[in-house]
């Protein structure tokens, strides 16, 4: 079902839905700056975003802009995809590798004085892009 007319109300059933999806956990993100504004999206809504001058305001344009997303998805019958799921994490993780690469990273850690476990978190970061 889709609407050619985009003033015309949407239906109650897709209104009611649309309530009970934005009760739902979704993950919102916000980036940007202070000279070009802050974006705020929600991640598992694909294009669901909205900006504003401040980080504060993209956040409270957001529930317009899901309401917006959420509304045309279900009018075109589509799937909505449900929040991520949260997870907690240890920090701790067992990494099985090949003898020769566990020396050659057991040496470079030694020359740089620090022990293989900071090592390996420091490569880590800087692949993950996490590192400054």
């Amino acid at each position: 079902m889709t609407r050619l007319d985009p003033y015309a109300p949407v239906p109650p059933e897709i209104a009611a839905k649309v309530r009970e999806y934005l009760r739902r956990p979704y993950h919102t993100q916000i980036y940007g700056d202070v000279k070009e504004g802050y974006i705020a999206e929600v991640e598992e809504l694909p294009g669901c975003a909205t900006a504003g001058e401040t980080p504060a305001e993209a956040l409270e344009l957001l529930p317009d802009a899901m309401t917006g997303w959420l509304e045309s998805v279900l009018l075109a019958g589509q799937q909505v995809p449900e929040p991520l799921k949260e997870t907690t994490y240890s920090g701790k993780y067992a990494l099985r590798m090949p003898k020769s690469l566990h020396e050659r990273l057991a040496k470079q850690a030694e020359r740089e004085g620090v022990s293989l476990n900071q090592w390996l978190v420091t490569l880590l970061a800087q692949g993950s892009g996490a590192a400054g």
